[in-house]
C-alpha cells in the first residue's frame, strides 16, 4: 500500500492553515485495558497507558511542531468500561496539564452524589456520555434521555459545566427527535453548556446541513470538529452560529488510523487502510483522519472566507474561553476605541453608538459578531442585547437568516454595476401593494437622506420654503436649521428649538444663515399650535414632517386634524416612519392609526441591518422627484432592495408587531416591578416596542451609568431604551431582570449615600449631543 510522508503533506498544504498553541478539544487519554481493538497499538507507553506523552508523540508525526498545547480530554467509552478507574487516570493525567482541561465519563447508573463529589474533587469541568451506556438492545438508535441522565444536567446547571454528546439514531441532527431533545434541554439548562461532538456528528454532512437550522438561537449549544472529513457540516455551523461555536478537536485516538468517513446517500462510511486496494488508484493514497478533519476544516474556512484571526478563534480561543481558562480575554475592544477618538471626530458615525452615551471607558464600542440577539465584542466576550437592535434597524434580530441568504445571494451574483438591479421595482411594487394609497417609490441608503430627499420632493411640488414639523428628523441642514438664532419663529431667539424633539444639544454650525426662518415646531398632540403656523404663514408651508408616533399614541383626530390642515392649505404631509415603522404595524404605524399621508419615508428596520431607505407617496407629489435633481451612485446597488425585498415579505409571514410588543411588555412589567421591591423609582415610557426606561431621580445619569456597568460584567447590553426583535424570547427578558435584581441593592444603596458616580470608576454617561474631549 502506498503511504504518504504525513508531516511533509502537512507542512506542504496546512502548515500556513493551522496557527500555533492550539487547543484540542477532543481528545482521549485511556489504560490500555480499556481501549478497543480498533485502537493503533503503537501509542501505548510502557506503563500500558495512553497518556499525553502519546498523544504529543503521535500528533506530532502529522502536525510537528503545530500540535495542540492543551485539550479537552476524557477517557473513551466502551460498554465493559471501569469508569471510576478510567476516570481516575485522566484526573491524574490532567495534574500535569495546567493548559487543559478533563471531561468525566459517567454513566445512567453512576449515583449522583458519587459523581458530583468527583467532580468537585477531581476538577472535572463536565460530563463526557455515551450511547454505549443506554442500555437499549440498538444503542445506535437509543433515545438520548437514555444514556444522558437528568440528573447530569441539573449538575452541569449547578456549576456551569459542560456536556459533550455524540448524537445517535441514523440521521443524527436531521432526526426531529434529536432536534427537540437538544432544543429543550439547553432552554431548561441555560446555565450548561452543550458539545456537539463531530460537527453534530455530521458524518453525513446533510445530516447537520439539514438539522442546523433547529438549534438557532441557542446560547450554549457548541460543535467539534473531531474526525469529520467533509466540509459542508462545519460550513452549515459557521453560517448559523459564526465563527464562535466551533472547536477544533482531533478525535485522538481516531485521529492516528488512516482513512476517512465519507458520505453516501443519506448516511455515510469509513474507508480505512484494510478497506480499499488503494494500489489500485494512481492518485489516491490514505491519510491519517487528523489530517482528513484538517482538510476539511480548511475548505470550510476558505468556502466562508474567514480570516486568519477567525481560524485562531476556532483553533485557540473558542475552547478556552467556554472552558474558562485564564488569560484568553484581551482588551482589543476599548484599544480600538481609544484609536477611534484620535482618528474619526465624534469617534463614531452615528451619536447613538458613542459608548459615551453608556458607559465611558467601560461600554464594547465595537463587534466581531452579531446574531439574533447575541454580540461578541472583539475579545470574544458575549452579551445579550437589550439595548435598541442596532439602533432600531434589526427588527428581525442580527444576521437574520433569510435576509443574509438574499443579500449573500446578490453579492456573489454581483451588487453593482452599469445597470439597475430589478429587485429595486419588485420593492416598488411590493411597497406600494401593502400601502393602496401610495402610487410612486423613490430610494435612497439611509434615514437622513431620506427624510432630505422627500422634504426636498414637497418643496419642489409645493414650490414653497418652510417646513412645519414636529419630532426627529435627522442631522440634515433642513432639520438643524430649526435653531438657527435669532430668525423670527424662534420663541427666544437663541434657545434650542429642538429640545423638546429627541436630541437636545444640536448646534447648527455649518448650517448656512439664510436657511433661518424656514423651520416652524410644533408639539405632538398639540394641534392648536400647528394651527397657529398655518394662519401666520398660511401657503408659505411646503409640508408638515412628523413621525405618526414616538412614545404616546395620537389623540383622538390629532393626525387626521393635521392631515386636514395640509389637505386645506396645499400643504404636502409628510410621515417619518424610520424608527417606528414596522414595530407597530406590518408597513407602519400610520396604518395602524388609519391615517394616509401625502408622503411616508422608511429606513431602519426596512433592510434589517443593511442600508435601505424608501419614500412612498401619491403620484401627484412624488412626480416632482423628477423636476428637482435628486440622484446618487449607490442608490443603484443590489444589496438595499434584496436586503428589504426578503425583510418585508418575512415581515409579511410573522406577525412582528404583536411579538415586540408582548417581550417589551414583559421587560416593562419586570422592570416596574424591580423598582418596588427594591424601593427604587423608575420610570418607564414609550411603546412596548420601543421603550425608554430608567430612574426617576436628580441623579439618574450616574444610576443608569452605574446599572449599564454592572450588567456589562453580567453579559448583557443594557442602556435606557430597549427596542425588542423577533429573535428576543421571553428568556432573555427575564435573564436580564433576574441579573438587574442583582444591581438593584446597589442601585438603592447608592441613592441612600448619594454616591453614585463614585462607584463608577469612570465618568457618567452622555445626554444628548456632546463634543468629545
Amino acid at each position: 500500500m502506498k503511504t504518504l510522508d504525513a508531516l511533509g503533506f502537512f507542512d506542504k498544504f496546512l502548515r500556513s492553515f493551522v496557527p500555533p498553541d492550539s487547543f484540542d478539544a477532543h481528545l482521549h487519554l485511556y489504560r490500555d485495558v480499556d481501549s478497543t481493538p480498533a485502537m493503533p497499538k503503537e501509542l501505548v507507553d510502557p506503563n500500558s497507558n495512553v497518556g499525553w506523552s502519546a498523544y504529543c508523540w503521535a500528533v506530532e508525526r502529522w502536525m510537528g511542531d503545530r500540535r495542540p498545547s492543551g485539550g479537552l480530554i476524557f477517557t473513551v467509552p466502551k460498554v465493559t468500561l471501569d469508569i471510576p478507574a478510567a476516570n481516575r487516570f485522566v484526573a491524574d493525567e490532567l495534574k500535569r496539564l495546567p493548559g487543559s482541561r478533563a471531561l468525566m465519563m459517567i454513566s445512567p447508573k453512576d449515583d449522583p452524589a458519587q459523581v458530583e463529589a468527583t467532580l468537585l474533587a477531581d476538577g472535572f469541568v463536565g460530563f463526557k456520555v455515551y450511547h454505549v451506556f443506554s442500555g437499549q438492545p440498538d444503542t445506535f438508535e437509543a433515545p438520548t434521555e437514555t444514556f444522558i441522565p437528568e440528573w447530569a444536567w441539573e449538575l452541569c446547571q449547578k456549576y456551569g459545566l459542560a456536556i459533550m454528546l455524540h448524537m445517535v439514531k441514523s440521521r443524527a441532527l436531521a432526526d426531529i427527535t434529536n432536534q427537540v431533545y437538544i432544543r429543550e434541554h439547553c432552554l431548561r439548562y441555560p446555565n450548561a453548556r452543550l458539545i456537539l461532538a463531530h460537527a453534530a456528528r455530521g458524518f453525513c454532512g446533510g445530516h447537520t446541513v439539514e438539522g442546523i437550522a433547529s438549534l438557532r438561537g441557542l446560547d450554549n449549544v457548541y460543535f467539534d470538529t473531531s474526525a469529520v472529513c467533509e466540509a459542508a457540516p462545519m460550513e452549515a455551523i459557521l453560517r448559523e452560529f459564526g465563527t464562535s461555536r466551533l472547536l477544533y478537536g482531533a478525535d485522538f485516538p481516531v485521529s492516528e488510523m488512516l482513512g476517512r468517513c465519507v458520505s453516501i446517500g443519506d448516511g455515510f462510511q469509513w474507508l480505512y487502510a484494510d478497506s480499499l486496494d488503494w494500489n489500485s488508484s494512481k492518485f489516491a493514497k490514505p491519510l491519517y483522519i487528523g489530517l482528513e478533519c484538517l482538510l476539511a476544516v480548511q475548505q470550510a474556512c476558505r468556502t466562508m472566507k474567514l480570516r486568519d484571526d477567525d481560524i485562531e478563534r476556532i483553533f485557540r480561543t473558542n475552547a478556552r474561553q467556554m472552558l474558562g481558562i485564564t488569560g484568553i480575554f484581551t482588551n482589543e475592544t476599548q484599544a480600538a476605541y481609544t484609536r477611534a477618538r484620535q482618528l474619526i471626530p465624534g469617534g463614531t458615525q452615528l451619536l447613538s453608538k458613542r459608548p459615551e452615551m453608556y458607559a465611558p471607558d467601560r461600554w464594547p464600542a465595537y463587534y466581531r459578531e452579531a446574531r439574533g440577539c447575541e454580540v461578541i465584542d472583539l475579545d470574544g466576550r458575549r452579551y445579550c442585547d437589550m439595548t435598541s437592535s442596532g439602533i432600531g434597524s434589526c427588527l428581525l434580530g442580527y444576521a437574520d437568516p433569510d435576509v443574509t441568504d438574499a443579500v449573500v445571494r446578490r453579492v456573489q451574483l454581483g451588487s453593482m454595476c452599469t445597470l439597475n438591479p430589478v429587485e429595486e421595482v419588485e420593492l416598488a411594487e411590493l411597497l406600494i401593494e401593502l400601502h393602496p394609497w401610495a402610487e410612486r417609490a423613490r430610494f435612497c441608503r439611509t434615514g437622513g437622506e431620506s427624510m432630505a430627499a422627500a422634504v426636498r420632493i414637497a418643496r419642489a411640488s409645493t414650490g414653497r420654503d418652510r417646513i412645519a414639523f414636529c419630532g426627529y428628523h435627522g442631522w440634515s441642514d433642513w432639520y438643524l436649521a430649526a435653531n438657527i438664532p435669532g430668525t423670527e419663529q424662534g420663541a427666544a431667539g437663541n434657545g434650542d428649538r429642538l429640545r423638546g424633539h429627541l436630541l437636545p444639544g444640536l448646534e447648527p454650525l455649518g448650517v448656512p444663515a439664510g436657511l433661518g426662518g424656514t423651520m416652524l415646531p410644533f408639539n405632538y398632540n398639540k394641534l392648536e399650535e400647528l394651527e397657529r403656523h398655518f394662519r401666520d404663514h398660511g401657503r408659505n408651508i411646503a409640508a408638515v414632517v412628523m413621525e405618526p408616533t414616538r412614545s404616546i399614541d395620537p389623540e383622538h383626530g390629532f393626525l387626521e386634524g393635521v392631515r386636514n390642515l395640509c389637505r386645506q392649505n396645499g400643504a404636502v404631509f409628510i410621515l417619518d416612519e424610520i424608527s417606528v415603522g414596522w414595530r407597530l404595524a406590518c408597513g407602519g404605524a400610520h396604518l395602524r392609526y388609519g391615517v394616509t399621508p401625502d408622503i411616508a419615508v422608511f429606513s431602519k428596520a426596512l433592510g434589517n441591518g443593511h442600508p435601505m431607505g424608501a419614500i412612498i407617496g401619491r403620484a401627484s407629489v412624488m412626480e416632482a422627484a423628477q423636476n428637482s435633481f435628486i440622484s446618487s451612485t449607490y442608490w443603484t446597488e443590489g444589496v438595499g432592495p434584496t436586503a428589504a425585498l426578503a425583510t418585508v415579505r418575512k415581515l409579511q409571514r410573522v406577525n412582528a408587531p404583536a411579538h415586540v410588543e408582548r417581550i417589551g411588555k414583559r421587560f416593562r412589567d419586570g422592570w416596574t416591578k424591580l423598582g418596588q421591591a427594591h424601593s427604587v423609582p423608575v420610570r418607564i415610557s414609550g411603546h412596548p416596542a420601543i421603550t425608554s426606561f430608567g430612574f426617576e431621580h436628580p441623579d439618574s445619569a450616574a444610576l443608569g451609568t452605574l446599572m449599564t456597568t454592572r450588567m456589562l460584567d453580567k453579559g448583557f447590553l443594557l442602556g435606557s431604551g430597549f427596542y425588542p426583535s423577533m429573535a428576543h424570547e421571553g428568556r432573555h427578558v427575564d435573564a436580564c431582570l433576574a441579573a438587574a435584581n442583582e444591581v438593584f441593592p446597589e442601585i438603592a444603596e447608592a441613592i441612600q449615600h448619594e454616591d453614585a458616580a463614585s462607584r463608577l470608576g469612570g465618568a457618567v454617561r452622555h445626554i444628548g449631543f456632546a463634543r468629545l474631549t
